[in-house]
Order: structure tokens, then sequence, then C-alpha cells
């Protein structure tokens, strides 16, 4: 799959530690031409204050949409409905 497009984050809180935690959408371009989405979360990992890894987890993909504009339109919905404050 082919990256279109990288959503602007929102700022959560993770259910497992409490802790804020970002996620994002991320717009794909299936090898059919089809486009679909997939949600991303922040990661850190510190051991005695040394950042060890950082960056960006996703997670499986969603649907399979005619066009990138309705696969974002979908993406943001889900994430918005998944994560509401």
């Amino acid at each position: 799959m082919k990256l279109v497009k990288v959503l602007d984050a929102i700022e959560t809180v993770s259910p497992s530690t409490g802790k804020p935690q970002q996620r994002r959408i991320a717009i794909l371009q299936r090898d059919d031409g089809h486009f679909t989405f997939a949600e991303e979360y922040s990661y850190r990992s510190e051991h005695e204050d040394e950042v060890i890894a950082e960056g960006w987890q996703q997670l499986p993909p969603e649907g399979i949409f005619e066009s990138a504009e309705v696969a974002e339109v979908e993406g943001r919905s889900a994430l918005l409905d998944r994560h509401k404050r």
C-alpha cells in the first residue's frame, strides 16, 4: 500500500495507562487502486529517562473506498467516534 496523506493528530487518553496519547489517521492507496484508512498512535519508550524508541504505530487498515476523499471522511469520523473526549 502507498501512503497518500496523514491527517492531523488528536490528543486522547490511553485506556491502558491513563496517560495522554496522540492518534491520527493515515490514508492509504491499495494495490488495486482503491483507498483505505488506518489509525495510528504515537509511542515513546524510555529507560532511566533516556528515550529508547519513539514514533507512530499503524493499526490494521479499515474499509475499501473509491477515493482518498471518502476514505478521509470515513477515517476522521471513525477516529472521533472512538476517542470522544
